[in-house]
Formats: structure tokens, C-alpha cells, sequence
């Protein structure tokens, strides 16, 4: 079982805009992207150079990733900080890549965006979410129609395809995985639930939050507002939420602010084509932490091939 590896889990109190964890034994999704959008991956020499400073904050923290994705301007990782200190790893990658890069290319100032996206794993299902939806970012870019095909991420770590280093560990997302049954999650598609709770409306809005990062939202400000809205016109479309559970959840008094909100967010919504492609990847991101049957059938089968 992943929860003999995983645990134990630190949950934390449900909440629409989370606080940023820094605790042991903390499991994160973390991002970050160039600053107003520009690439922050300039040649190979600067990836290699990125996984350097894994290493780096693996042998001074001990903080261990489990998944990674390099894109052009913008990387994912999974970590694991069994003492605490995300912010000072954090901190530490960003700013010796910077100077890196700053010296290499003759750059001056900043590279990331001031303040890195980090999202609290807090079960087996939401890690297993994660780890798919950082090997699936490539899948964006032209000519990749498979997760292997990117060089710079670890799904092709996980399937065996390059030497694990020491500072990666795979073990604990594939325990019980067949690599073909993996490699076959990863690239297959998920929908989302037809009903969704609070807790998975909360869920889905701190998923928009690191969606509208990653895309370069143009401040941290906004993000919560624009996520909220974003999952309320969803909801409101697609979900067959209760009315109760969608006020309850968005702090709206009456069934006539209900209306009115969801008016205000759907209009948003329609008129910036981008968010729909922001909420087709915050499904992507979150279908299986919610889909009980699906899960339990890819547990079941996975063993198989």
C-alpha cells in the first residue's frame, strides 16, 4: 500500500486561500515561472546545471524530489522535506541558478517571479494527481504526443529510460505500478466528477491558483479572486452542486448573490478564451484525486501489466 510509504500525511485545515506550509515531512507541488513570462530555460547547459542545484538541496536540506518537468519558462517539482525548509530550498535553487544564468548569458536581475507557487500534498491520490500532471506539461508543446517523448522531465526517469540520480526517488509513486500501466496513466485522459463537495470545490480552487501561475498570471493578488470565479463558473455549469454547498463554499449569503455571482463569473469566463483552457488543466490536475471508481480500477490494474 502507497500509504505504508506516505505516511504520515500532515493534513491541513480546509480553507480557500491556503497558507503557504513550511513543515516536516511536507509534500509540495512547487512552480515558479520567469518574470512577465519570459524563459528562464535558455540551453541544455542550463537544465543540467538546474538538476545541479537538486542535488544541492538534497545534501545541505535533505529535501528529496520525486518529480520534476523543465519547460521553457517555468519548471515543476515534486519534493519531499522531511525537515521542513521548502522557502530555504526554495530559495537557495533559485538564486544560485539565477547567478548562473545571469553569468553565463550577461543578464542582470531577476530571473523567477518573486514569489514561487507551492501547493500541499495531502494523500496517496494527491500525489499520485500531481506526479501525472508535472509529466503531462510538455504534452502543450507541438510535435509531443506522449509524456516519454520530453527529455526534461522524470517521466522517462520513472519508465527506466535514464539513470535515476541520487537526489530522485521514483520508489514511492510507483510501488504497486506496472511501468506500462504508468506510462498509460499518465498519457490517458481523466474526467472530471459529475457532483463535487466543498472540500472539493476548496480543492479545485487552490489547483486554479497554481494553473493561473504557471500561465503567467500577472499578479499573486489576483490569483485567489480569478480562481474563485473561475471554479464558480464551472461549478455552476457542469457540477450538479447543491446551491447550499456552492454558498457555503464562496461565503455568498442568498441564493440571489449565488445568481448574481455566478453571472459575474461565467461573463468573465467567456471573455477570456484562455480560462477555459486553465480549467481543462485544472481537471486534468485534479480528476483522479476525486474519482473514487476511477482511482480504485487504476490501483486494481495497475499491478497487472
Amino acid at each position: 500500500m502507497l500509504s505504508t510509504v506516505l505516511h504520515p500525511f500532515v493534513m491541513m485545515p480546509d480553507m480557500t486561500r491556503a497558507l503557504r506550509p513550511d513543515i516536516e515531512n511536507g509534500w509540495h507541488h512547487v512552480m515558479n515561472r520567469g518574470t512577465n513570462h519570459a524563459d528562464v530555460f535558455f540551453d541544455d547547459c542550463d537544465r543540467i546545471e538546474f538538476g545541479q542545484r537538486l542535488a544541492d538541496v538534497f545534501e545541505r536540506f535533505g529535501v528529496r524530489t520525486h518529480a520534476y518537468c523543465l519547460m521553457d519558462n517555468h519548471f515543476h517539482l515534486l519534493w519531499h522535506c522531511p525537515d521542513a525548509g521548502l522557502s530555504d530550498a526554495m530559495q537557495r535553487v533559485s538564486s544560485l541558478y539565477t547567478r548562473h544564468v545571469n553569468d553565463r548569458v550577461g543578464r542582470d536581475g531577476p530571473l523567477f517571479r518573486g514569489r514561487f507557487h507551492s501547493r500541499l500534498i495531502t494523500d496517496e491520490r494527491h500525489l499520485v494527481a500531481a506526479v501525472r500532471y508535472i509529466h503531462r506539461n510538455p504534452l502543450d508543446l507541438p510535435g509531443i504526443t506522449s509524456a516519454r517523448q520530453y527529455r526534461w522531465s522524470s517521466h522517462r526517469t520513472y519508465l527506466g529510460l535514464r539513470r535515476k540520480p541520487e537526489w530522485m526517488c521514483t520508489a514511492t509513486v510507483l510501488q504497486g505500478w506496472g511501468l506500462e500501466a504508468f506510462d498509460r496513466f499518465v498519457d490517458g485522459g481523466l474526467q472530471a466528477p459529475r457532483r463535487v463537495d466543498g472540500h472539493e470545490l476548496r480543492t479545485m480552487v487552490a489547483a486554479t491558483e497554481l494553473v493561473l501561475a504557471e500561465r503567467g498570471a500577472p499578479t499573486d493578488a489576483r490569483l485567489g479572486a480569478v480562481a474563485r470565479k473561475v471554479v464558480l463558473a464551472w461549478a455552476t455549469a457542469n457540477a450538479a452542486t447543491a446551491d447550499h454547498v456552492l454558498m457555503e463554499s464562496f461565503g455568498l449569503k442568498s441564493v440571489g448573490a449565488l445568481r448574481k455571482a455566478s453571472s459575474r463569473a461565467r461573463s468573465m469566463v467567456e471573455s477570456e478564451p484562455e480560462l477555459d483552457v486553465v480549467m481543462s488543466k485544472v481537471i486534468d490536475l485534479v480528476a483522479n484525486e476525486w474519482d473514487n471508481t476511477g482511482l480504485t480500477r487504476v490501483v486494481r490494474d495497475r499491478g497487472a501489466s
